[in-house]
Order: C-alpha cells, then structure tokens, then sequence
C-alpha cells in the first residue's frame, strides 16, 4: 500500500480522477435518473383536483332545478391558478346540465338576471408543493410532490338570502418522481407549476473531501520532487 502513494503517477491519477469527479458530478447525477411514464405534469394535478372538488360540489347542489340559473361567484381568491379552477367550473356545469352563468360585480347587469341562485366558493388553496427531495440508492434523486385543493361553497337563494347547501370540500394528491423530471411536469408560463425546492446536494459534501484530497497529492507532488532533486 505504501509502494502506491509513493508512485507518482498513481497520485496524479488519483488527483485528476477526484478533480473531474468536482467538476462532473452534477452533470452524473442527472444522467443517473430514470424516466417514469404518465407521469401529470404540475398543472394537470391542479386541474384533476379542480374536477373532484367541482363534481363533489355539482353533486350536493343536486337538488337544484336543471332549469334554473345558478349565478357562480367567486367570493376568495388564491392567485393566478384561480382560473384553472374557474375553467373547470364552466367545463363540468357544462357537462351536468346546469343553466349557469358568471355573476357581474353589477347588480343591475342583464347577466344576473333571471339568476335564481348563487353558489359562492372561496378557494382557500389550490397549490403544488415539493416536500422532500431526497436520494435513494446515492445517486438517484426523488422529489416527494404533495397537491391540495380546499373550497368553501355556498349555496344562496337569491330571492330570499337563505344559504341552502353548504360544502367544504378537500382533495389531495401525492406522488414521487425522479428529479430529472421536474423539468417536464414544470411550466414556464406558469408560476403555481414551479413550487420552491429546498433540496439537499450530495454535492454539498462530496466536493470539500475532494478538493482536499486533491490539495494533499499536489502537495505530497511538490515535496516529493523536492526531496528528488
């Protein structure tokens, strides 16, 4: 064993290996990970969990006439990913033959009219997080991915102001993928796709140990060919 850290060339190979090993390991990291089919992207999640709230919601209005108009008003917001929500509302009405339409700011708009009652819904969140990023197996990184999506919803008589249904609804949704995928169930033109990641990087730890192995062979290098000469 002795004989190998006096070899020369065996200290430099082993320097020149530890010093690509710092400057590629992320790029090995990355070329590590494997690809899972269907896998939903960020804004899928969002809108399967809009239409589970939506159906649950069309299922306890059931008692309301197919022939009256249900004004939908949106009394909370949650950001920019309301009109994910929004679209599935029209989408699913649509779909379960309600009269319906969106109620106007003005009490005198002819889009109110005829509006026999409102459904009122706060979204109180709709959002994609990324809880754990992780390794397993060293080298293949997992990101833990957690949706949810709770509403508040009113059913009001518009006659008289009773409030004649009321739900509170949640859903969840939880997977794992690879990290390499993060880039693909991500979208850029949407910030509620792209949650904050706080990860850790085997990196972090690796690199310090190798740098300094690759300090301590230059420096046995150098006070080697010194005692040479």
């Amino acid at each position: 064993m002795t004989h190998f850290f006096r070899d020369k060339g065996f200290v430099k190979t082993v320097s020149m290996v530890c010093l690509f090993a710092v400057l590629g390991i992320d790029p090995l990291l990355a070329a590590s990970e494997k690809s899972e089919p269907e896998i939903l992207t960020n804004f899928e999640i969002v809108e399967r969990l809009s239409s589970e709230s939506v159906r649950e919601i069309i299922a306890g209005i059931g008692s309301v006439g197919k022939s009256d108009l249900v004004l939908l008003s949106k009394a909370k917001t949650a950001g920019t990913v309301d009109f994910v929500l929004e679209n599935v509302f029209v989408r699913e009405m649509r779909a379960a033959g309600f009269r319906f339409a969106i109620e106007s700011a003005k009490k005198d708009d002819p889009v109110n009219a005829g509006g026999k009652y409102r459904l009122s819904y706060q979204i109180v969140r709709l959002s994609v997080a990324y809880v754990d990023i992780s390794r397993s197996w060293l080298f293949w990184k997992r990101v833990e991915r957690s949706a949810q999506a709770d509403l508040f919803v009113q059913l009001v008589d518009v006659a008289t102001g009773d409030i004649t249904w009321v739900g509170e609804i949640h859903k969840e949704y939880g997977d794992k993928i690879p990290y390499g995928d993060l880039k693909v169930v991500e979208d850029a033109q949407y910030d509620f796709t792209r949650p904050s990641r706080s990860e850790f990087k085997m990196s972090r730890i690796l690199e310090p140990i190798v740098v300094g192995g690759i300090v301590v062979g230059l420096v046995y290098l150098f006070f080697s060919n010194q005692s040479s000469d």
